[in-house]
């Protein structure tokens, strides 16, 4: 059994019963886990959440050979994913693991071999979201599969990741999706007001983005958003 530390919980695809891409740290080699689509039969059991952000979940996990490492799905033939400890409260506490894994330099992250890294403190310039995929039959609104969230930031040297695609990088992070969807259908028309609310929270408090890997097709690797997080420094002194 590997007890993991979930640092994420992204959207798979627009199948519902997919559930969710999950993202942790093994707290027993300290290495990263990726489980790319935990079915949605295994996230809650019995009614119970069986994985959430800064939990500690305990899953009998199989390594999936492929073309990038530390990619594993849920076996749950003998054992059910099951959290042992509830999310951490504490804000001084996901500081602290955050630093440990976290690096200042997006150089440093490409560059890296690792599939996952954390760039912390970010400078952030814009947030985009729209629609997407509208032709497709199956296009839902209410999911967020069809929203397209992307953040254009950069790092202390004032480096960023930049794709002819579209500008930023794609978030996959699904509790940061649903509330910007939220905010676009039942309050659009503060938007922009709420977008400046959050940037200035995000660079006035600890940041930390979650950034996954992907083998390109024109180039070795492309980054995406599997995880946003950001540590409230006033609650962090309540800690100490």
């Amino acid at each position: 059994m590997a007890k993991l530390l979930v640092l994420s919980l992204a959207e798979t695809t627009r199948d519902k019963d997919r559930g969710y891409a999950v993202i942790a740290r093994n707290l027993e080699n300290n290495t990263w886990v990726i489980i790319p689509t935990l079915p949605k039969e295994l996230f809650k059991i019995e009614n119970e959440y069986a994985w959430d952000i800064f939990a500690v979940t305990e899953a009998d996990i199989v390594r999936k050979i492929g073309n990038r490492d530390n990619v594993y799905e849920v076996n749950k033939e003998n054992y059910l994913p099951y959290m042992i400890e509830p999310p951490l409260k504490s804000n001084k506490r996901k500081t602290e693991i955050l630093e440990k894994i976290s690096s200042n330099s997006i150089l440093e992250l490409q560059n890296n071999s690792e599939w996952v890294g954390i760039l912390k403190n970010p400078t952030i310039e814009d947030l985009l979201f729209y629609k997407r995929n509208e032709e497709n039959p199956f296009y839902d609104i209410n999911q967020t599969f069809f929203w397209e969230c992307r953040l254009i930031f950069h790092d202390e040297e004032m480096y960023k990741w930049k794709y002819k695609a579209a500008d930023g990088v794609a978030v996959k992070d699904m509790r940061f999706k649903s509330y910007w969807r939220d905010v676009i259908l039942n309050r659009g028309e503060l938007f922009d007001e709420k977008k400046d609310k959050w940037i200035d929270y995000m660079e006035n408090n600890n940041t930390y983005l979650l950034v996954e890997f992907y083998p390109g097709t024109y180039m070795s690797s492309v980054a995406v958003l599997s995880g946003v997080l950001s540590i409230n420094k006033k609650e962090m002194r309540r800690d100490e």
